[in-house]
């Protein structure tokens, strides 16, 4: 008899969207996101121009599309894209990979939030290359990505040998653009909490389709890994998946 493996999520299927849900139930990574994001809005000198690229649903875009003149969403994806056109009706959306896009140069403020996962590491730089361009002057943007020494980032090298390192791009993306922008990363604490252990596997699950989970490992090696690192001393489950702030600015 075959032993049950992890379970693999379509993006677009109500599968993912219950596992996506059970970690928004059990963390405070998005309310602590809204916090920071709305802060950084709040301090520009200017709101003419939002450029969220891979919007998604447009969910997150939808935080700010009242904050500024003009709305650009970037998605790619077409059922993507049919959620996003009803969530930001006001935005002028770009049906276009992140590379492919030529935007003036004129955004206040561009914000890229957990979508690098996605995207193939030899990618990383270009596309970075790309977002800062569409940034104005004393403009800003903005990525988002898990830290990588969260718990959650250790569980997807454990399984997939890989990490994302946002820190290292930062610091390859300052040394090619000395004097054109300054880059700073800000580190804001999120956990994950669970009384149950089965929502505590579900959300683990949730992380590891991050990358394509092309041979998913045993479903009980992964029971294994949560309750041996995720166990907390006073009972039920308790992991990080702290948030790195990637901050570049243009200078004026």
């Amino acid at each position: 008899m075959t032993e049950p493996r992890a379970a693999v999520y379509d993006s677009l299927g109500s599968e993912y969207d219950r596992a996506f849900a059970v970690f928004l139930a059990h963390t405070d990574q998005k309310d602590k996101a809204h916090a920071w994001l709305e802060g950084a809005v709040a301090g520009l000198p200017a709101r003419r121009l939002f450029i969220d690229a891979g919007a998604g649903t447009g969910k997150v875009t939808a935080w700010f599309t009242g904050k500024f003149e003009r709305t650009i969403a970037i998605e790619p994806n077409p059922h993507l894209r049919a959620h996003l056109e009803r969530n930001c009706p006001t935005a002028k959306i770009v049906p276009a990979p992140i590379l492919d896009c030529v935007l003036p140069g004129q955004a206040d403020f561009v914000l890229v939030s957990h979508v690098f996962y996605y995207i193939p590491p030899a990618d990383w730089q270009p596309t970075l290359d790309r977002l800062a361009s569409f940034v104005g002057p004393a403009g800003m943007l903005i990525l988002v990505l898990q830290n990588p020494g969260t718990d959650c980032m250790g569980l997807v090298q454990h399984f997939h040998g890989r990490r994302f390192d946002l820190p290292a791009l930062c610091r390859d993306f300052q040394t090619r653009h000395a004097g054109a922008y300054r880059s700073r990363i800000e580190t804001v604490a999120c956990h994950i909490e669970t009384a149950e252990f089965d929502p505590a596997c579900t959300v683990a699950e949730f992380m590891l389709n991050l990358l394509p989970l092309d041979e998913p490992p045993l479903r009980a090696d992964l029971e294994a890994y949560v309750r041996g690192n995720f166990a907390a001393p006073g009972g039920g489950y308790r992991f990080s998946c702290s948030q790195d702030f990637l901050v570049i600015e243009r200078h004026k």
